[in-house]
This record gives structure tokens, C-alpha cells and sequence, in this order.
């Protein structure tokens, strides 16, 4: 039982001690910042794909200038800065969210209920309300069934 103990004991510290170790920080090679930052630009020509994935011309030039501008010592923000500088925030692949961002997503969802809410509203008139019947009806109604108690009342009693 011991034994069994001290293998789980070592398994779960060396799953933590490799979980601490991918978790460390440590500086990015240029090679990977370059991948980071160029997949993170749209292609100018292409539009749907990032400059890193993109077969062409004007996404080579854009991954040269991003290899340049990154043994230059840049940082990465400072590199993307250019890029929206030249481009505006479309070329980033994933835009900086704001105010105008939430409105968008915002205006279709009140839309939708508003156009919920109608539904339900014209569904609810178009059901009719149970009818109530006059005075006059209901002394009618009334007169009919005790007429029919009375014609119920000597088979009830009677044998049969």
C-alpha cells in the first residue's frame, strides 16, 4: 500500500514539476516572435488568411519586414503599431475590441427580441377570451339545466 502511495506521490510531482516548468516564462527566440507577430497580421491581398500562411508577394514582403524589424530589436507591439499605422486596425487579424464592437454584437440580439416580443404580443390578442354570457343568458342557461336535473331525476330514482 506504501508503494502504491509513494508511485502516485511521484507521479503527481513529476506531472506538477513539468506543469511549473512549460508555465516558467523565458524569452522568445526571434524565430518565434516572428511566427507569433506574422500570424497575427491579415495578408493585404489575400484577406482571409494571416501573413504567415499566406502564399503571397505582398505577405512575403510583409514577413521580411517583420524578420527585419524584429532583429532591429523592436518589440512586438511597437512592430504591430507600424502595421496598423500603414494598414488601420484591419490588419490585425484579431481587432482591439471596442465601445462600437459591443454595439454590434448588441443591435441584432434587441433586434431578435424585439421582433420576439411582437410575436408573442399578436399571438396573445389573437386568442379570444373566454366569452360571459348576459344576464339574460345565464338565467336561459340556468332555466335549461334545472329543466334537465328534472328530467334526470326519476330515472335516478326509478328502478330499472
Amino acid at each position: 500500500m506504501t508503494r502504491e502511495r509513494a508511485l502516485i506521490l511521484v507521479a503527481l510531482l513529476a506531472i506538477l514539476g513539468a506543469l511549473a516548468w512549460s508555465a516558467w516564462p523565458h524569452e522568445a527566440t526571434a524565430a518565434e516572435r516572428v511566427d507569433r507577430i506574422t500570424s497575427e497580421l491579415r495578408c493585404v491581398t489575400c484577406q482571409g488568411l494571416s501573413v504567415k500562411d499566406s502564399p503571397a508577394a505582398s505577405a512575403r514582403q510583409m514577413r521580411d519586414l517583420v524578420v527585419q524589424r524584429v532583429a532591429e530589436g523592436r518589440t512586438d507591439e511597437e512592430i504591430r503599431g507600424e502595421f496598423r499605422a500603414a494598414y488601420g486596425d484591419w490588419v490585425l487579424l484579431s481587432p482591439p475590441t471596442s465601445s462600437w464592437t459591443g454595439l454590434i454584437w448588441l443591435v441584432p440580439l434587441a433586434a431578435l427580441a424585439a421582433g420576439l416580443a411582437i410575436v408573442i404580443r399578436r399571438m396573445r390578442a389573437a386568442v379570444p377570451s373566454a366569452a360571459v354570457p348576459s344576464p339574460h343568458e345565464l338565467a336561459a342557461l340556468r332555466e335549461r339545466v334545472a329543466h334537465e336535473e328534472a328530467l334526470d331525476l326519476p330515472q335516478a330514482d326509478g328502478a330499472e
